[in-house]
């Protein structure tokens, strides 16, 4: 058995502890094993169209989390983390400074978790936060020159991780594999309500 701590904040601070069996994680349908009884559980009875949505979701997350995590390894020892990375690059293919309502929008993220992930970036010399010209409540996130001469040192080797981890895949998969992606994850984002706007762009 494998302990987990989750702190829930209605209880103080103790920590609740839950008991997994080795090898799984909290969560029915988020389960990470890779095992097929983890990618068939509490399918039986579900119409075939159906158990194969949830099949591709649980297979979605759990590849994503295995990405991310070893992105984070991967990055660790530059003190940057997967979810700042991914903040920078969107702001640099916006091609000018956006606000952090736009940010936020873009990337599926509330106002204040961009707002915080922002001020650790412009400690660190990424990014600075800007009052807009036009509207002073909101604020711009301009990336600065530190933050491109990072991933001009960084991305061959990145570019060559992200390589050997998708090894598995021919070119014609990959392209496949982009494609249906890219149409699922703009199904997805259709669906996230307008709620990321949750203060001054």
């Amino acid at each position: 058995m494998r302990d987990v701590s989750e702190r829930k904040p209605q209880f103080g601070t103790k920590a609740i502890i839950w008991r997994l069996p080795q090898g799984w994680r909290l969560g029915n349908i988020l389960n990470m094993s890779t095992h097929r009884q983890w990618l068939e559980h509490g399918l039986d009875g579900l119409p075939e169209a159906l158990a194969s949505r949830v099949r591709l979701f649980r297979l979605a997350v759990a590849s994503g989390a295995a990405l991310r995590n070893r992105l984070d390894r991967e990055m660790a020892g530059s003190g940057v983390t997967t979810q700042q990375a991914a903040l920078l690059q969107f702001i640099e293919a916006c091609g000018d400074a956006p606000t952090m309502g736009t940010v936020a929008q873009g990337l599926s993220m509330t106002h204040q978790n961009v707002k915080q992930i922002a001020l650790v970036l412009e400690r660190k010399g990424f990014l600075v936060i800007e009052v807009d010209e036009q509207d002073r409540r909101a604020r711009r996130l301009r990336l600065t020159p530190g933050h491109r001469r990072f991933w001009a040192r960084r991305n061959p080797g990145d570019f060559s991780k992200v390589q050997q981890w998708t090894a598995g895949l021919s070119d014609e998969e990959v392209r496949q594999a982009c494609a249906l992606l890219r149409k699922l994850f703009g199904s997805v984002a259709a669906q996230v309500p307008g709620g990321s706007d949750d203060g001054p762009a």
